[in-house]
């Protein structure tokens, strides 16, 4: 396992577009997230919300389709949600994902690459924001992102 100094502070970034929290299990108060922010936390407090269940890290033990991205690779490993060869990497969506699924040549795999990838409702909202903000083009994946998310472009 990777040796790291708990005390010091990393960027979680918040991947909804509304605010999100928790309350501090390391200290007292809560630690707010805007919408899409980044906030700097201490590793220790992210490593004993990831050990208590906190679902804003990932819904699996591997921080898979994470609300909170924790954007520090040292502490990813640490939590075991990358490896450490590298081999594996945290299933987190971006906005570098979702241009490589638009370039994708057929229907059918893009819509199987979605459906793998988008599962949280903050997934679903950050695909359709991240369409609107690349200002991608294709009408029948656009429409199908619409209905897949069941939310429109229009109020995004």
């Amino acid at each position: 396992m990777i040796d790291i100094n708990m005390d010091e502070k990393v960027t979680v970034i918040n991947l909804a577009p509304w605010n999100v929290g928790f309350p501090n299990l390391v200290g007292r108060g809560e630690t707010c997230f805007a919408p899409s922010a980044k906030v700097r936390v201490k590793r220790d407090e992210i490593s004993d919300q990831v050990s208590s269940g906190n679902k804003l890290f990932g819904l699996d033990e591997i921080g898979s389709h994470a609300t909170l991205y924790i954007d520090d690779e040292d502490t990813r490993k640490y939590l075991d949600f990358d490896s450490e060869d590298g081999k594996r990497t945290q299933k987190v969506i971006s906005k570098d994902k979702i241009k490589k699924w638009f370039e994708l040549k057929t229907q059918a795999s893009f819509e199987k690459n979605i459906k793998e990838n988008v599962v949280t409702r903050a997934e679903k909202q950050f695909l359709l924001k991240s369409i609107k903000d690349l200002k991608l083009d294709s009408y029948e994946k656009i429409a199908f992102c619409q209905e897949y998310c069941k939310f429109s472009l229009r109020g995004i």
